[in-house]
């Protein structure tokens, strides 16, 4: 009888689309020249903080709610010599009341692209906040965002407890668009898309939308050689350093319950990882 190796990981739950709340716009001083994380996380909807006394006349802005469906499109790639490679598709996407968007600035001194997030507000733009670096891909032959997502593989302990990380994809780059409608019944929702490119200069992700990278791309792969059979679970983290300011930084992870099998990779649910160890004999 062999024991069974299960993963899984404590999220939050997303709510539902139709149950979703419009909040009220955060405030922050007009004559700021940018928020900090800390002045963000103090103002914003269902903080436990609030802004400090005396600041200035405060004006309205609008900040993104970066998501992550469940990962999904999940294979097992082989090579010779024994490697052995989880492929998946990912799709962030924005559920805030406003846009994520990012513009690149050559720095001389540093000869980098310095990113900055552009945070809007009700008379156009508020804010401009240093956030990362942009980086060329030169296999997806355009520019990416660095350090903006992190695929993780964890295990289950025998009594369900999170376990650690067994396999990790490091912190991913990413081209920011707007390749699928996720909400249409977003209040803030455009039916036109209104990031289209990989462009050192400007990307994003409209309110509603997501970007879907699919499973056959470069960088959409975990090296699980050497992994035992059992069930494990994927999780996908966007803004995993919290560098982009959001409305909620609580619910940026997907994931998805898997058994690895030999050759196989299969989607499960967590009563049938729990209904396939008390047939092993390990009921709780």
């Amino acid at each position: 009888m062999v024991a069974v190796l299960t993963a899984w990981i404590m999220l939050i739950p997303i709510p539902g689309h139709a149950s979703r709340l419009v909040h009220p716009p955060v405030a922050i001083p007009s004559t700021a020249s940018g928020a900090t994380k800390d002045q963000v996380a103090a103002s914003s909807p269902g903080a436990a903080g609030r802004p400090e006394p005396g600041l200035p006349d405060p004006e309205a802005f609008y900040l993104p709610d970066l998501r992550t469906l469940q990962p999904f499109d999940l294979s097992l790639q082989l090579l010779p010599g024994g490697w052995r490679y989880l492929r998946l598709a990912n799709t962030i996407w924005n559920n805030g009341q406003g846009p994520l968007e990012i513009i690149g600035e050559f720095d001389p001194a540093s000869n980098a692209i310095l990113v900055y997030q552009q945070i809007y507000g009700e008379n156009g733009v508020l804010s401009k906040n240093r956030v990362g670096e942009m980086v060329w891909h030169p296999t997806h032959d355009h520019w990416h965002f660095d350090q903006f997502t992190v695929y993780e593989l964890r295990y289950l302990r025998p009594d369900f407890s999170p376990g650690g990380v067994v396999a990790s994809s490091d912190k991913l780059s990413y081209c920011m668009m707007d390749t699928d409608m996720v909400d249409r019944k977003h209040p803030q929702f455009a039916p036109g898309r209104g990031y289209m490119g990989c462009s050192q200069r400007r990307q994003g992700l409209s309110a509603g939308w997501g970007d879907t990278y699919h499973a056959h791309l470069d960088g959409q792969t975990l090296d699980i050689t050497g992994l035992p059979d059992g069930y494990y679970v994927l999780i996908s983290t966007v803004n995993p350093d919290a560098m982009v300011l959001e409305e909620d930084y609580r619910n940026n992870s997907g994931q998805v319950y898997l058994e690895i099998k030999g050759k196989q990779v299969e989607e499960v649910t967590l009563a049938e990882i729990a209904m396939a160890s008390c047939d092993a004999g390990f009921c709780r």
